[in-house]
């Protein structure tokens, strides 16, 4: 897969989105288009409340503030991302974790780790795994705490299953252009198994020109954090990972260990399904 057009949501203040500024920094990486989305609805129990000319008003009122943001959002977008990179602009008064998935479409890779902040709302984080069960699309959900796309080091989290075997099919663009990748895998007592899939693991990336180190980390405890508490010791700039559990009916039911780099908002991880 070649990463051509990245699809990012945007805070409705990009000034203060991580998740921008490192979209627009992929997007110049892989001199691909960035095409920016926001949205934002207001507050539907409203329309629960006694009183309907009341909530009515308050309604309207909250979607004028929530139009006016957008426009401000748009020309924040179009301030700060250079002329050098090609880029389109959509918005919608609407629920925005529905809004990505249905203009996933247009991308080869979704970026978020953004923020609503409607005003009459308490801010949400938008749902990373309702994005990656739903849009058909890899999801990189940036770190608070990022401010650039770098690749020194990328880690995967192997596990010989579907999904991470399609996480790193997607990631291959990135991982090409990693300093070091590292594959590991948290043992589930079957030692010999899982190191020789991860051997071929290493095979399969180096003939896609990926030199890759591997191991198995043991995990007697079963603490769910080990994947991420590796990331975080191993400095890595991203997690690459399958978004895989025990069903797929809703992103609730994910595996602990996914559920757990789900809300790991230090890392920036890349997860697919």
């Amino acid at each position: 897969m070649e990463v051509r057009s990245i699809l990012v949501s945007v805070d409705l203040d990009p000034a203060k989105s991580t998740s921008l500024r490192y979209a627009i920094d992929l997007a110049h990486s892989f001199d691909a288009e960035l095409i920016g989305i926001a949205a934002d609805q207001p507050n539907l129990a409203l329309a629960g409340m006694d009183g309907g000319a009341v909530a009515a008003d308050f309604y309207d009122l909250e979607r004028n503030e929530i139009e006016i943001q957008l426009r401000r959002a748009e020309t924040a977008f179009r301030e700060l991302v250079p002329g050098s990179i090609k880029s389109q602009w959509h918005a919608y008064v609407a629920e925005p974790h529905q809004v990505i998935v249905e203009t996933a479409r247009l991308a080869d890779l979704i970026v978020t780790g953004s923020t609503a902040t409607a005003a009459f709302k308490v801010s949400q984080k938008v749902n990373v795994g309702h994005l990656v069960l739903a849009s058909g699309r890899p999801v990189i959900d940036v770190g608070s705490s990022a401010t650039t796309a770098k690749f020194d080091k990328v880690l995967i989290g192997w596990k010989d299953t579907r999904e991470a075997r399609r996480a790193v099919v997607d990631a291959l663009p990135i991982l090409q252009r990693a300093g070091e990748v590292a594959a590991v895998t948290v043992s589930e007592g079957d030692f010999a198994g899982e190191r020789r899939t991860l051997s071929d693991l290493v095979t399969w990336l180096a003939g896609h020109g990926v030199t890759a180190q591997s191991e198995v980390i043991s995990n007697p405890e079963g603490f769910v954090d080990v994947l991420e508490s590796t990331a975080l010791s191993r400095q890595a700039d991203l997690v690459v990972t399958g978004g895989y559990g025990h069903s797929r009916i809703r992103e609730r039911l994910f595996g602990g260990m996914t559920r757990r780099l789900l809300e790991a908002t230090s890392l920036n991880r890349f997860f697919s399904n």
